[in-house]
């Protein structure tokens, strides 16, 4: 699974607020509005932090099946030592 790199998303973020900057102090018309690249930075930036939110309970998800998963193995293992014993 691969992530996205804060370094980035901040480059890109910078980039564009260089962008809309440019658009706003720019004499020419631009096909973009400084109000359409401002939108699309926050959309970005939701959808980074949702990124974000996603991974976090990804992450303890993960760590609550490890742990789980570890105590399981502590109770099956002498259960199936103890059973193998016994067969013997």
């Amino acid at each position: 699974m691969q992530g996205i790199e804060p370094k980035i998303h901040t480059s890109l973020i910078e980039r564009m607020k260089y962008y809309s900057d440019l658009i706003k102090n720019s004499k020419h018309d631009s096909c973009i509005n400084p109000e359409d690249a401002h939108q699309m930075m926050i959309e970005l930036n939701e959808l980074y932090e949702d990124y974000l939110n996603q991974k976090r309970n990804l992450e303890k998800s993960i760590k609550k099946y490890r742990e789980f998963y570890q105590g399981q193995q502590r109770l099956l293992t002498p259960r199936i030592r103890q059973l193998k014993r016994i067969r013997k």
